[in-house]
């Protein structure tokens, strides 16, 4: 419900009946290998559904619109072969899946970020919690039509680690460029 009201925003209304059927399944899921706590993902604090929706880190901090366009390409099938064919000689980053949707020019990476300055890099800083969320990764480019976006790095940290203190995010201040140059890479 947590990524459903931040990603759909105004949105999440059409869609909530499809994340409750998946709020169903992942309960019964987790509950055949452990014990279920019924706690779900989010702030320890609370993030009402209206506060998600308009996800604000605090001033001069991007919010969801606020995307990194990464490159723009002549078709939507170059832009995926190329990605495909730097995925598999990049050393910072490895394709964890592809996602097409189907009749559609959208498709969904998620993307590893292996490099040195990748998750073994800014995770073991941020990553503090209990319980954990690096639910986050992978880190995931679209590319939408001819153009490869993704959320921006100080957005998609900052919200997939709601607790965290300014202290703590300026100590990865670097991390959101990292992640950057990283996706660019891979549109080379």
């Amino acid at each position: 419900m947590y990524w459903g009201n931040a990603y759909f925003q105004d949105d999440f209304p059409s869609v909530k009946s499809y994340y409750n059927k998946l709020a169903v399944k992942l309960k019964k899921a987790i509950s055949a290998v452990g014990k279920f706590k019924g706690k779900e993902f989010g702030s320890e604090d609370g993030e009402d559904a209206e506060d998600l929706r308009d996800y604000h880190y605090m001033f001069g901090m991007p919010y969801f619109h606020d995307v990194v366009e990464i490159k723009t390409f002549k078709s939507h099938k170059e832009a995926v072969a190329t990605i495909e064919k730097n995925l598999k000689s990049n050393k910072n980053a490895s394709k964890v899946y592809k996602v097409k949707i189907s009749g559609k020019e959208l498709t969904l990476f998620g993307i590893a970020l292996t490099g040195k300055d990748g998750e073994s890099d800014f995770l073991p800083t941020i990553d503090i919690d209990k319980p954990k969320p690096t639910g986050f990764l992978p880190y995931a480019i679209l590319v939408k039509g001819k153009e490869v976006i993704m959320l921006h790095g100080r957005y998609r940290i900052a919200i997939a680690f709601p607790d965290l203190g300014m202290g703590t995010f300026t100590k990865i201040m670097s991390a959101p460029g990292n992640i950057e140059d990283t996706m660019t890479e891979l549109t080379k």
